[in-house]
């Protein structure tokens, strides 16, 4: 028998049944099986509802998008400023055009859908203003555009980082989820068992504490 035969919904459902009609049966069986504790009840039980409480959570849900999306409408803003900041850095720097192409505008819209390489990229541009802005400003580069940058950049940084957070959390919540549900198997695998060899005379409760042929799952 294994988890995988079943449709996690049909498992479930399987599931409730063998909780409902434990209790009633369990010194019948208790007596024909070794994997049956004087516990083992409450830790069916205990399972059960920390399945139900705690479900699969999708790879994208409404909490990811709104951060995504949110990354993608600061990602947008600093762009606008880099157009003003390629400027001023040709101003600045006119014979380097490897300066200019590396921090220019086309640089950013290779990597704006990419957070881990966009922060990359947008760590070095502000030590590159930090290290210039003399430079800058002897352009007239005005510092507002340079204090835009600096400041949506550490907005991306942070929101990326609470994004890497509850993503971590929530793929620690599925892990256990996971365990959860072989664990709840594994429990369940035996109380068919134990069911099968000592409820042979009770054919409706043998029906309720037992895997249903697989042909009876939909």
């Amino acid at each position: 028998m294994n988890i995988s035969s079943y449709p996690e919904r049909e498992l479930l459902k399987i599931a409730s049944d063998f909780k409902k009609h434990l209790k009633d049966k369990f010194p019948a069986m208790r007596s024909s099986s070794t994997g049956m504790d004087q516990g083992f009840i409450y830790k069916f039980k205990a399972l059960f509802y920390e399945v139900q409480a705690h479900p699969w959570e999708p790879e994208t849900d409404s909490i990811t998008y709104k951060y995504k999306l949110d990354l993608d409408t600061l990602t947008e803003q600093i762009m606008n400023f880099f157009l003003i900041f390629r400027f001023y850095l040709q101003k600045a720097f006119p014979y380097d055009s490897d300066l200019c192409e590396t921090f220019g505008y086309v640089a950013m819209e290779k990597v704006k859908y990419n957070y881990p390489e966009l922060r990359v990229f947008l760590e070095k541009t502000v030590n590159l203003i930090n290290d210039k802005r003399l430079f800058l400003k002897v352009a007239n580069c005005p510092d507002s555009t340079l204090e835009e940058i600096i400041s949506l950049s550490n907005q991306i940084n942070n929101l990326h980082e609470e994004l890497l957070k509850y993503v971590q959390k929530k793929e620690n919540r599925n892990r256990t989820y996971q365990n959860n549900m072989k664990e709840l198997f594994r429990l369940m695998e035996i109380v068919h068992e134990a069911a099968s060899k000592s409820l042979q005379d009770d054919p409706e409760s043998l029906k309720h504490l037992t895997f249903p042929p697989k042909e009876y799952i939909h």
